[in-house]
């Protein structure tokens, strides 16, 4: 009977998870937080030997995000730049790789355009956000391609039965937004839909003679759900879609891009007491097409990646110490719904992989191998190896050596105006030692490292002089980030430190749009009725291209301070403000863009 329990127990949180994931109430330093992302099992984020970090619901409602780079503020390691608004093209520096080299998944689902090679992480509702799990540093050997700098996942969000919230937003350039979700079903069966709506009005993003501003709207509707067959077998599913639009500023084609995306995740889970077990059949659609300027939907160019995901994990437990998991996956990309002509436009990936973790009282070893064969490209081995030493109970230091790489995507290879079929994998190596521990009365991670990248993909002239992209580039990174929480009675307080040296290996020039330096201090408060949190960022000068005058330039370095307070009327009612940029510092991020100027948000919520 006992084990029954214990069977049910662990089947209820994968399906809250989405992705062998549960995190239990952060109310101080010593509850258990477990991830996934890591290691694709569940772990104490106090057992990970990789640099972990772990964005919380209750940390999303006091941040009151507009996207999800909002939420990324003062997380170290993380540099982000945006061409304008909220919705615009936003790039993600982890340890300086390339925005590209980034892994981002969704509840378990790889998303994002196989043409370009990345998810626009605009397109993603933070109403549907339950937590962030970021992964720092290379982790092929455990996800496959594009992990070069780290993996992001998004875990949406899930409600009890008779659980519910309808909330409204209003705000600068007259934006607008309506989330609604609700949770029903019983023990056996639960299922959650949520609904947002966003809308705004934005600014003129671009510094050019096109002088309108640039708005955007996004709708997103997900359904979340579990069915508990019994005390060992579980189902469980996710589906998902996007639909929008955001102006933009352009000289060439459309001006107003739009997107209509969506994908699914069903998953089925049989666990022992020693042994689990999961498969699961992934689909999601990335659709995306510009208008304006003359140019019409019938003759607009659309970009469509429709890709197939089919996953096997196996987690065998042989003691309390040590475990051993494995795995096979089958990608299958196609774009052949694209307008352009490709060459090719349908490609599959398998891989293979086996890992084992030791959890030992004084020693922690992490080891996992995966073998990826991508269609007419390359094939690749990948390890991540990892060996920590518990200084004390609390304190823990490891050396982790970690590899990465990136696949070309079709664009690289294929695309009609200047692919290459010839390319190869862009790799990584990285070396890290990490500590993290309680010193004093609060919390201490610190990591520093050291990555070289080769064979980056980059467009250059032949000996014919027609331009082409090939395997030349070469970066190495070096940096060191730090994060120190301390938590006492209502108040928490994080400090933040981040250096990244990214240089291009030839040149010994930083990589454009990456500060070197960066610190960032957070005070929150939490009360009976209210809570509250200030929140500052420096960032350093970072290079930038100036495409007017095609020389190299410095944008100037800033700080800017967000701001927020809430109060809860009664047990249901919550009313909230955030000021972002309080100062109105108006940081340029991106030559010739336009910044985000001080914005104002108000936001009344109703949760039973």
């Amino acid at each position: 009977m006992k084990n029954k329990y214990v069977m049910q127990s662990a089947l209820l949180v994968f399906a809250f998870s989405g992705n062998f994931s549960v995190v239990a109430n952060d109310s101080g330093f010593d509850d258990k937080v477990v991830v996934v992302t890591a290691n694709r099992i569940q772990q104490d984020i106090n057992d990970t030997l990789a640099d972990v970090e772990v964005i919380e619901r209750q940390d999303i409602e006091k941040i009151q995000p507009q996207s999800l780079t909002d939420l990324l503020v003062n997380i170290s390691g993380i540099d982000f730049v945006q061409k304008g608004g909220h919705a615009q093209d936003t790039s993600i520096f982890v340890r300086g790789a390339n925005s590209n080299q980034v892994l981002v998944l969704i509840d378990g689902v790889r998303v994002g355009s196989a043409t370009l090679g990345q998810k626009s992480i605009s397109d993603i509702s933070t109403a549907q956000i339950e937590r962030v799990e970021i992964v720092k540093g290379p982790r092929a050997a455990l996800w496959g391609s594009d992990a070069i700098g780290g993996v992001i996942q998004v875990f949406t969000r899930r409600y009890l039965s008779g659980e519910s919230r309808v909330g409204v937003m209003i705000g600068s350039n007259n934006t607008s937004e309506v989330d609604a979700a609700i949770g029903f079903g019983d023990e056996q069966l639960n299922s959650t839909i949520t609904y947002s709506r966003k809308r705004s009005d934005g600014f003129d993003v671009r510094i050019d003679d096109e002088l309108d501003d640039d708005g955007y709207q996004n709708d997103s509707l997900a359904i979340k759900g579990s069915y508990q067959l019994n005390s060992s077998n579980l189902f469980d599913w996710v589906l998902q879609g996007d639909k929008g639009e955001s102006e933009f500023d352009t000289r060439y084609g459309g001006n107003v891009a739009n997107y209509n995306n969506h994908f699914w995740n069903l998953r089925y889970i049989h666990a022992t007491e020693n042994w689990t077990n999961q498969v699961a059949l992934k689909k999601s659609r990335d659709y995306t097409y510009s208008v304006g300027n003359a140019i019409d939907r019938e003759n607009a160019d659309a970009f469509e990646t429709r890709r197939e995901q089919y996953t096997y994990l196996t987690q065998a437990t042989f003691s309390e110490e040590v475990s051993v998991t494995g795995g096979v996956e089958w990608i299958i990309d196609d774009i052949d719904r694209t307008t352009s002509d490709y060459a090719e436009t349908r490609r599959e990936s398998k891989s293979a992989q086996i890992g084992v973790n030791y959890i030992g009282n004084v020693i922690l070893a992490d080891l996992a191998i995966r073998y990826d064969d991508v269609q007419r490209v390359n094939n690749e081995t990948s390890v991540n190896l990892g060996v920590g030493y518990r200084l004390a109970e609390e304190q823990l230091i490891s050396l982790n050596y970690s590899e990465g790489f990136k696949a070309p995507t079709f664009n690289d290879l294929y695309y009609p105006y200047g692919g290459n079929p010839e390319l190869v994998f862009e790799l990584s190596e990285n070396i890290e030692l990490l500590y993290k521990g309680k010193i004093g009365v609060g919390r201490l991670s610190l990591s520093v490292y050291d990555s070289e990248v080769e064979n980056l993909i980059q467009w250059v002239p032949d000996s014919n002089g027609v331009w082409a992209p090939q395997n030349v580039g070469e970066a190495k990174i070096q940096g060191a980030d730090l994060t120190y929480s301390i938590r006492h009675d209502s108040y928490t307080h994080k400090l933040t430190a981040s250096y990244t040296s990214a240089e291009d290996a030839a040149t010994g020039q930083q990589l454009i749009r990456r500060a070197k330096n960066q610190y960032g201090y957070e005070l929150g408060f939490v009360g009976d009725s209210f809570d509250g949190f200030v929140q500052l960022q420096h960032v350093g000068k970072r290079p930038d291209n100036d495409f007017q005058t095609y020389s190299r330039i410095m944008l100037d370095s800033y700080m800017r301070v967000n701001l927020g307070v809430g109060y809860q009327f009664d047990s249901n009612w919550k009313f909230q403000l955030k000021v972002n940029d309080a100062f109105d510092e108006a940081p340029i991020q991106v030559s010739g863009y336009h910044p985000i100027e001080r914005e104002y948000y108000f936001t009344v919520s109703y949760q039973y």
